[in-house]
C-alpha cells in the first residue's frame, strides 16, 4: 500500500460532511442569538395601524434639575450610578396611519437608554395627535458602573435626539 492509498483509507468522506453541517449549524446560531442581544422590544411592523411621527418636545428631570436635548443635542449630565432619571417626551402622529388611515392605532419609539436598543409600541395614538410618553430610567447593568453613556431616542421619520450621562459610583 502506498502511502498515498494510506491516507485515503483514513479519509472518511461523511465524517468531513457531518463536521461541517455542525459547523454550519452552530455559527448560524450564534449569530441569531448575537443579533438578540442588540435589539429588543417591539418592531415597528408589530405596532397595530402604526402612526408615525417626529419627537417634537423632550424634557429629562435629574432630581431638580430640567434638561432639553432638542434645544441642547449631546448635553451631559451626571448621575449617581444608583439613582434614575425621568424623560418625558411628545410624538406628533402623522395625518394618517402607515396603513393610510385614520382608525385609532399606536405610535412607535426606540431608544438605547437601557444599555441596548429598545423599541416600544405605544398604544392610544390616533390622526394628527400628540402622544406624551413618560419613561423613568436607571443605570443600565450591562455597562460599567462608572461611565459615559450616549443614549438616543428615535422615531422612524426623523434622525436620533442624543444626550449622554455620566455615571458615577455613590
Amino acid at each position: 500500500m502506498t502511502l498515498e492509498n494510506a491516507f485515503r483509507a483514513r479519509i472518511n468522506p461523511c465524517k468531513n460532511v457531518c463536521a461541517l453541517v455542525f459547523a454550519s449549524i452552530l455559527l448560524a446560531s450564534l449569530g441569531v442569538s448575537a443579533n438578540q442581544v442588540f435589539a429588543m422590544g417591539q418592531a415597528p411592523s408589530t405596532c397595530t395601524n402604526r402612526y408615525d411621527g417626529a419627537i417634537t418636545a423632550m424634557k429629562i428631570i435629574v432630581g431638580y434639575k430640567t434638561f432639553d436635548p432638542i434645544a441642547h443635542p449631546g448635553i451631559t449630565f451626571q448621575l449617581r450610578n444608583d439613582k434614575s432619571y425621568t424623560v418625558t417626551f411628545t410624538i406628533h402622529t402623522y395625518n394618517q396611519s402607515s396603513q393610510g388611515n385614520s382608525l385609532a392605532g399606536d405610535t412607535w419609539y426606540d431608544t438605547s437608554a437601557p444599555g441596548y436598543q429598545l423599541g416600544t409600541c405605544v398604544a392610544g395614538a390616533g390622526s394628527n395627535q400628540n402622544v406624551t410618553i413618560t419613561a423613568t430610567e436607571t443605570h443600565p447593568g450591562n455597562i460599567a458602573p462608572q461611565i459615559t453613556q450616549n443614549v438616543s431616542w428615535k422615531t422612524l421619520v426623523q434622525g436620533e435626539i442624543t444626550y449622554n450621562i455620566k455615571w458615577i459610583n455613590p
